[in-house]
């Protein structure tokens, strides 16, 4: 019985170190970070706030990195960084321009998804606004801004303050792309 829970224990931990060895890369050489390409200063100004340090986490589908600055625990900005090398490795897309271009035909496809699809003119080599987050493509990286900000005031209608919410989150959005999208240049 101990051989067997020995055995059961030594092929689940190199299970997990092959998964580590063998995980495709989450960016590639040369694109910095996104806690660097999008700082807590940065979040700070534009939130007008204190905000977290900023938590580093692997993504996958595509695959890349995420930086998350938090406010009051639950109003933040995450930046979502993905590059082709990345993708690529990951094995579900091509690269950064695929999965551009498939979740922009996607939306134009959806009846639900094409009402808050809005197209964003002049930022990197293409860019969308699908209703919580600001996608931009930039070169071989995929870069996905998620904000949500407090947002002051009385609504007359759930419906208004949603919109006004949604209108407030592109707006910040928007911002930091234009930071992050400065320093990839």
């Amino acid at each position: 019985m101990k051989s067997k829970t020995l055995l059961r224990t030594l092929l689940i931990v190199s299970f997990i170190a092959a998964t580590l060895i063998f995980s495709p890369s989450s960016r590639a050489e040369g694109t910095p970070a996104p806690c660097d390409l999008f700082t807590r200063a940065d979040a700070q100004a534009l939130f007008g706030e204190d905000v977290s340090e900023g938590v580093l986490r692997d993504a996958i589908s595509p695959a890349g990195q995420s930086c998350r600055y938090s406010l009051l625990d639950t109003f933040g900005i995450t930046l979502r960084v993905a590059t082709t090398e990345a993708i690529a490795e990951e094995g579900i897309y091509d690269s950064a321009k695929d999965v551009f271009d498939r979740q922009v035909k996607a939306r134009k496809a959806s009846e639900n998804a094409s009402k808050k699809y809005k197209e964003v003119e002049d930022l990197g080599d293409g860019a969308f606004w699908e209703g919580t987050s600001l996608w931009v493509l930039k070169g071989d990286v995929l870069l996905i801004f998620k904000v949500n900000a407090v947002l002051e005031g009385s609504f007359e209608s759930r419906e208004a303050l949603d919109d006004a919410k949604e209108e407030q989150n592109l707006v910040f959005s928007l911002k930091a792309a234009e930071t992050v999208l400065s320093r990839l240049e």
